[in-house]
Parts: C-alpha cells; sequence; structure tokens
C-alpha cells in the first residue's frame, strides 16, 4: 500500500511538471508573437503599415521591413471580390504595359523535357516591394539585377500560371492578347481548358487597367520651378508606348481611346527608323484633374504611387495660384527635386487595401 502510494505521488508529481512545460509553452509562443507583431505594428522603418519613411533606394536596406512579411500573407484567395476585381484588372494593364508571355513553340524540349510557360515583368530595383507583393498574391519568384538597378517578378510554375491567366483573361485592351492567346493554346494542350476571351471594351474609368498600365510606362513630372525664373512652369504626365506589339499590330487604337478619356491629343515620336513611340501627355487642368481622380480611385502599386501624390499636391498648388507665393514656389520646387530618380524616402502603406486584415 505504502509503495502504491509513493508511486501515484510520482506520478501526480510528474503530470503537474507536463502541465506546466506546456503551459509555458504556449506562453513563450504566444509571447513570441506577440513581440513580433509588436516589432512590426512600432518598426518606424515599417513601409507596409505607414510607418515612418524609408531611407535608401534598395530594398533589402529598407530597415526591419522584410519580403518574408509579404510571403507570409497568403494568396489572393483571401481578398474581397472588390479588391480581386481590382487588382486584376491592374496585373491585366501592367503586363500589356510591360509583361511577357513567354511560350514555348514545343511541349518539350529534344532531350525531352517538358518545356515551361512563364509570365514575367521588370520593375526598378526601388520597386521590389511591389513585386514580393504581386508574389505574395499569385506566387512565382523575385530576382534582382543589382547592376542593372532592376528586379522581376516572374512566374513558371503551371499552377499557378493558370491562375494568372484565368484571373486576366477578358481584361486585356491591346494586341498582346495574341500572345495571351499563344499561352492558352500551350496550357490546353496539356489539359488547362482554358476559354479564349476577347478584348475588353468597359470603360476605362471602370476598372485599374489603365492605373497598371501607367505603372509600366507612365511618368509624372513637374517642369520649371528651378532657380532660373524664366523656365516655363507646368505639371505634366506622360505615357509612352511602342507603335506596334511584337506582332506587328498597331497600338494606336488603345492610346487613341486613352487620350479620349484624358481629353488631349496622341503624339509619336521616332528614335529610328525601328523604333517608334505612340506619346500622351497632360499638362492642362481638365486633363490633370480627370486623371487624379481617376488615380486616387484606382491606385497604383508601384513607388509611382508617391510620385502620384506628390504630382498632385504641386498641380493643387499650381491651378490655384498659390505658387506665386515664395513659400508655395519653394514646396514645388523641393517636390520635383525628390520626385522619380531623386526619391530616397519610400512608404509602402499604399500596400495596405490589398493585405488580409
Amino acid at each position: 500500500m505504502v509503495l502504491f502510494f509513493c508511486i501515484l505521488l510520482y506520478l501526480v508529481q510528474r503530470f503537474n511538471s507536463i502541465c506546466l512545460f506546456f503551459r509555458s509553452a504556449q506562453t513563450s509562443n504566444f509571447n513570441c508573437n506577440f513581440v513580433r507583431r509588436e516589432r512590426i505594428r512600432g518598426c518606424t522603418n515599417n513601409p507596409l503599415l505607414g510607418g515612418a519613411s524609408l531611407q535608401g533606394s534598395l530594398y533589402h536596406k529598407f530597415g526591419c521591413f522584410s519580403p518574408r512579411y509579404y510571403s507570409s500573407l497568403g494568396s489572393n484567395k483571401n481578398l474581397s471580390s472588390n479588391t480581386l476585381d481590382y487588382i486584376s484588372y491592374y496585373l491585366a494593364g501592367l503586363l500589356e504595359g510591360d509583361g511577357h508571355f513567354n511560350t514555348p513553340k514545343k511541349l518539350k524540349s529534344p532531350s525531352g523535357t517538358a518545356r515551361v510557360a512563364i509570365l514575367e515583368t521588370v520593375f526598378a530595383l526601388k520597386d521590389k516591394p511591389s513585386a514580393e507583393l504581386l508574389k505574395s498574391l499569385f506566387g512565382g519568384r523575385v530576382y534582382d539585377h543589382p547592376n542593372k538597378k532592376l528586379t522581376r517578378w516572374l512566374v513558371q510554375d503551371k499552377k499557378s500560371v493558370i491562375n494568372i491567366i484565368n484571373i486576366i483573361n477578358g481584361k486585356l485592351r491591346t494586341p498582346k492578347i495574341n500572345s495571351l492567346y499563344d499561352m492558352i493554346d500551350f496550357l490546353n494542350v496539356s489539359g488547362a481548358n482554358i476559354t479564349k476571351l476577347p478584348l475588353d471594351t468597359s470603360p476605362l474609368n471602370s476598372n485599374a487597367w489603365l492605373s497598371g498600365f501607367i505603372d509600366a510606362d507612365g511618368h509624372f513630372a513637374i517642369k520649371g520651378f528651378s532657380l532660373n525664373p524664366k523656365t516655363h512652369l507646368g505639371i505634366h504626365f506622360q505615357l509612352s508606348q511602342r507603335n506596334t506589339d511584337r506582332s506587328g499590330e498597331s497600338l494606336e487604337k488603345i492610346m487613341l481611346e486613352i487620350t479620349e478619356f484624358l481629353l488631349v491629343k496622341l503624339n509619336s515620336r521616332t528614335f529610328s527608323e525601328k523604333y517608334r513611340q505612340f506619346v500622351i501627355n497632360t499638362s492642362n487642368r481638365v486633363s490633370n484633374k480627370i486623371l487624379i481622380d481617376y488615380l486616387n480611385t484606382y491606385p497604383l502599386l508601384s513607388s509611382k504611387y508617391l510620385d502620384f501624390k506628390d504630382w498632385e499636391t504641386a498641380n493643387n498648388i499650381y491651378i490655384n495660384k498659390l505658387h506665386k507665393d515664395p513659400i508655395q514656389f519653394e514646396k514645388i520646387r523641393e517636390l520635383k527635386v525628390n520626385m522619380n530618380n531623386g526619391r530616397t524616402k519610400f512608404s509602402w502603406s499604399h500596400h495596405k487595401h490589398l493585405l488580409p486584415h
């Protein structure tokens, strides 16, 4: 009997020790997660959550902000229907502006290895957070090219490629739809069963397609406002695209649609016999207002969003003739100096609307 009680007492003590261990472990995990969340919330260099602006032009130098944060966000399955609609049209415009549909001509290589279809687009290296965001939503990988100051978002796994094609199918507006159709044909041979949808003809101001197109090739500029008082003053936006697609079809139709939306004229310029561009410029009060209203409804995702907001601020000062005040003139001058290639402070809080809450 004594032996029985001794054994029972030993088992009770062991049980209590085990309970304390698990309780401690749970508390420790909670504390670790809590500290991690608090570090994210409180990090002064965390652009994603609207923290302080960041110094530096390279993504890996952006303080505590890390690509790992994007990789933990899940996929586009977590997005609301409105947000998925936004990012779908945005992605279609981005890929049509500066994306590539790389489709193999044959299913297998001479050695018998299966070939894969590849989707990719290029960002400035400073815009790597945007590439990481798309990776977190649609898969793929992000590669840096420091010498070229570029980063690439590349998708080649079949499941992700098919998902992206289904998302942007029916949302394209340019001759690049021919490249999409080639990729659909390639995937359908291996059983994808994707229907080829026609070009989108919905109003430009009804979705984010133009936002993605602008993120690919748009440019916001402030003219004049230098120390030379004789320089011409102006608030300009420019969007340029090659005259013809790789298929040989002209992009004039879509560029004319954009000019009609912005109430401006379509121009062209020639760099060489083999390279010509269509160019759209806005500089007047009406066309700039149309663009501002549109981009505040369907925001850009790259650092051009920051350039746009500075450009918008300068435009508001200029059209109200407040720039005649030396203080306001200097404000516009500082905005100009710190835009585009002059930008050293970055914030990525405009990505928050695409992130799970």
